[in-house]
C-alpha cells in the first residue's frame, strides 16, 4: 500500500468520525424528571450553605503554587 493511499483513507476515516460526532452533537437530549428533581436540590443546598463560583479573579487571589508546601 502507498503513502499516498494511507494518507487518503486517514482523510476519509477522519471526516467520517467528524461528521457522526457533528450529527450526534446535533440530537436533543433531555434530562430525566429524577435529574432534574437531583439539580435542584443541589441548587437549594447551595443556596443554604453560600456557596458561590470563583470567577478567575477569585482563583488568581487564592492561588498557591508553593507545592508540596501548600498542602502542610
Amino acid at each position: 500500500m502507498s503513502i499516498q493511499l494511507a494518507f487518503v483513507l486517514f482523510i476519509v476515516v477522519a471526516l467520517v468520525g467528524w461528521g457522526i460526532a457533528e450529527l450526534k452533537g446535533k440530537m436533543t437530549f433531555t434530562h430525566s424528571e429524577a435529574e432534574k428533581k437531583e439539580a435542584e436540590e443541589i441548587e437549594e443546598q447551595k443556596r443554604a450553605t453560600g456557596f458561590h463560583e470563583m470567577n478567575l479573579h477569585d482563583l488568581l487571589k487564592n492561588n498557591s503554587t508553593n507545592g508540596y508546601d501548600a498542602v502542610g
